[in-house]
């Protein structure tokens, strides 16, 4: 019987427009992650109680595999692939905790270049007086804070700037990305991001 990684390169390998293994994964992209809790899913590769449901696209010919877990997708040993599987479980980590109405703060808990920059290229920095009508300001502003070593050096209007960024802008994208899914919270209470306190964003 073909072990797993059998399976899921074999059915990569029908999908894929290269011959060749290594040129076949570099074609495929995740493109979405979902929570199942019920972990009633099975991988494409035939392993059960799948929690973590990626779907992955061929860049070349628009098929997708779905679901697959983040252990097969890192079997493939692509770097780019890698890195995309901890983004998108950053991001799902960052919604779920926005659903539960957690006081969210911008710290690497939740946070990382990467879901910054995803933020912005997918468009949560829109446009608008505060920016000069450039989103790519919003960027390089939280990018500065999030960097700062100090955090308790952060001014008052710059918490406040982030505040602002975050309940308008973040989470209302966060929550309307349809690449990802986790099942809604029983209870809900008071807004969920916030700005950081004195010892962190």
């Amino acid at each position: 019987m073909a072990d797993s990684f059998e399976v899921l390169t074999s059915k990569l390998m029908a999908v894929s427009v290269s011959t060749d293994l290594a040129s076949a994964i570099s074609e495929w992209e995740v493109v979405a992650l979902e929570e199942d809790p019920s972990r009633d899913n099975f991988c494409v590769c035939g392993q059960p109680e799948l929690a973590k449901l990626f779907t992955i696209r061929n860049s070349r010919n628009g098929e997708v595999m779905y679901p697959i877990g983040s252990e097969c997708v890192k079997k493939f040993g692509s770097k780019d692939l890698d890195a995309q599987v901890n983004l998108y479980a950053d991001l799902l980590k960052l919604r779920i905790a926005v659903q539960k109405v957690a006081t969210i703060e911008m710290t690497s808990e939740f946070f990382s270049r990467a879901v910054l920059e995803y933020l912005y290229e997918e468009g949560a920095f829109t446009p608008d007086q505060y920016n000069g009508q450039d989103g790519e300001m919003d960027l390089i502003f939280l990018l500065k804070m999030f960097n700062m070593r100090y955090k308790d050096r952060i001014t008052g209007p710059q918490r406040r700037k982030i505040r602002m960024l975050m309940s308008n802008k973040m989470e209302p994208f966060i929550l309307n990305d349809r690449r990802l899914k986790s099942p809604e919270p029983e209870a809900a209470t008071e807004p969920g991001l916030a700005a950081g306190a004195a010892d962190g964003i």
